[in-house]
């Protein structure tokens, strides 16, 4: 079984620009369900649902997260001694349980950014550098930062507290890494090949 480190915190947080840091350290596997969602192509049977459902700002279903998420896995042949960087799951009590069957979460950070208008700009950025409807519209960030506050961030409560660290994630990028590494320093069952 894969062990996991969890990246959590509102979209537009920055959870996939740390994630894709860390992923270029020997041994991390930066897994991104938001890019594995819109990286399906049009001819996959799972791209009407899926692309609807973003369009929208509503969550994937929990099976299908769950699919995709294993899919992804196998098809980039990670190494069971190599450790995931995941963002975007779990999102729900559900998915907690079943990312349990594929994952040991062994560290937890929490992105906090107190101002939501911040994340609001990163979105809208982020929509025109990389093409994401999903961040474009007013309407669907606000939902998006609703569904992350009431069903994705109780998530956090079902693993224990003494693997979560909570980093201020309105600093400069490299300030927000350097905090991710030092937390990762103290651990025990990393190491730095």
């Amino acid at each position: 079984m894969h062990r996991a480190i969890l990246l959590f915190g509102y979209p537009g947080s920055g959870k996939g620009t740390q994630g894709k840091i860390l992923n270029s350290l020997p041994g991390f596997h930066h897994v991104a369900m938001g890019d594995v969602f819109r990286g399906l192509k049009a001819d996959n049977p799972l791209y009407p649902e899926v692309s609807t459902l973003l369009k929208a700002g509503n969550l994937v279903p929990d099976a299908l997260v769950m699919e995709l998420f294993a899919q992804n896995i196998s098809q980039r042949k990670i190494s069971d001694t190599d450790l995931l960087v995941i963002d975007g799951l779990p999102r729900s009590r559900q998915q907690v349980n079943l990312l349990n069957q594929h994952a040991a979460v062994i560290k937890i950070f929490k992105l906090s950014v107190y101002n939501e208008d911040l994340v609001v700009r990163r979105m809208k950025r982020r929509a025109q550098l990389e093409n994401r409807p999903d961040d474009a519209s007013d309407e669907v960030i606000q939902h998006r930062l609703d569904v992350y506050r009431t069903e994705t961030e109780s998530c956090i409560k079902a693993y224990p507290g003494t693997i979560l660290t909570r980093i201020q994630a309105d600093q400069p990028v490299f300030d927000v890494h350097m905090d991710i590494i030092n937390a990762l320093g103290k651990m025990r069952d990393i190491r730095f090949p």
